[in-house]
Parts: structure tokens; sequence; C-alpha cells
């Protein structure tokens, strides 16, 4: 399989294999998640944890810390936000451990393709926070209080938010990549010195690296989420 991938990915250039992967990676998730679906919904007591190693046991595993990082990070109040912060890691870390796969490309070292992805979340939570507030309380979390000295204060800072706004897809989109690039970067360079244990060892590092940086990934999301659909200063 991963043979033929590679011609694929010759025949289509690099750019268009990382779509490739990535289109393989959503598919393999959506399915995955479907046919556990499948599965909780067939048991007699769903709330009972799979005793087997099985993909159930994985995503309840899953699930569960999903569950704990959002209540940590956006609040029980915003557990309607999680299915989508819960995807983006699951989405994230899955591209991740794609790289570890020989004959595979890793789609989150092109930063054309984590921008998208940080595109995506920057349109997300601001249309969630400008229908969770409105858009004059939304423009006001950037302004500041409009009374005293702050409503004089907000034509300062106004702008300074606006522009620390905008940068966050182009801030989570360069941490992905250069995190990711150097790590894989690394993996190739030891497994061509010594073929044998080193790699393995860098094998473990860079899975440990793939989960860290989907669990960044999908922590900032959450936060600035949190952030967009605050309620706190109205």
């Amino acid at each position: 399989m991963s043979s033929a991938f590679n011609f694929v990915s010759h025949l289509a250039g690099e750019k268009n294999a990382a779509i490739c992967s990535a289109g393989l990676v959503a598919a393999v998730v959506a399915i995955s998640a479907v046919k556990a679906k499948s599965s909780l919904k067939r048991e007699p007591n769903p709330l009972v944890p799979d005793s087997r190693l099985s993909l159930r046991a994985l995503y309840d595993l899953l699930g569960g810390f999903i569950l704990w990082l959002g209540d940590s990070a956006m609040g029980k109040e915003n557990r309607k936000y999680l299915p989508f912060a819960g995807i983006v890691f699951l989405y994230v870390l899955s591209l991740n451990l794609l790289g570890l796969i020989p004959g595979f490309l890793m789609p989150t070292d092109q930063f054309q393709f984590n921008l998208g992805m940080a595109l995506t979340v920057f349109v997300m939570f601001n249309y969630w926070g400008i229908r969770e507030v409105g858009l004059f309380n939304y423009l006001k979390h950037l302004w500041g209080p409009f009374k005293g000295i702050f409503l004089v204060l907000g034509i300062i800072l106004f702008p300074i938010e606006v522009i620390s706004m905008c940068v966050r897809p182009l801030t989570l989109g360069l941490r992905l990549y250069g995190n990711m690039t150097g790590d894989h970067l690394a993996l190739a360079v030891f497994t061509d010195i010594t073929k044998v244990l080193v790699p393995v060892a860098f094998l473990l590092l860079g899975t440990i690296v793939c989960f860290v940086q989907a669990f960044v990934f999908a922590l900032l999301t959450m936060i600035y989420i949190r952030l967009a659909v605050a309620h706190g200063e109205h």
C-alpha cells in the first residue's frame, strides 16, 4: 500500500500528495468513529468500558481524555463546542502519526495545510463568539470597558487586539509546522546514520511529540473558543 502511495505521490506532487494523505486520514477517522459508535449501540450496557483491546475501548479512552481537557480549558458550560475541538485533536494526532509510517507523507509538515486548519479554527471561534454574545459585545471584548479612561485607551487597545487575533492562525499553523518538521527531520537523519537502535528510540520520541503537538493545537483551539464566547464583562 505504501509503494502505491509513493507512486501516486510522485505523480501528483508533494502538495497534492499531502492533500491525498489528509483525505485518507479523514476517511479512516470517520469510518473508525462510525464503527466505534455502532459497536457502542450494540452493547447492552454502554456505560461499562470494554475490557478488550478494541476500537470502542480506544475511543472511550480518547473521549475521556478530550472531555477532561475540554472541561479544564473551556468549562463544562461550553461542552457544546467539544465535538469540534475533539475532532481537531483526533485529526491532527492522526495526521502527525501518519508521518511515522514509512512510505507516507505527513500533511502537517506543509505550512499551507496547517494554515488551512488554523484558519478553520479562526473562522469557527469568531462565528461562535459573535453568535453567543452579539457583534457589538464581541467587539467590546477587543475594545475593553466602555467607561472612564478605559474608553479612551480602547482607541489604542482595539487595533492591537485585532492584530493579535488575526495573527492567531499564523502562530497556530507555524507552531505545528515547525515542531513536526523538526521532529521528522531528526528521525530521518538518525535513521540514515544508525539504521536500527537509535531510530527506534526516536520513533518512540516522535510518537510522544505527535501527541503533544496535537494536544497543544487542540488546547489552544479550546482556549480561543472560551475567550470568544465569554460573557464576563457584560
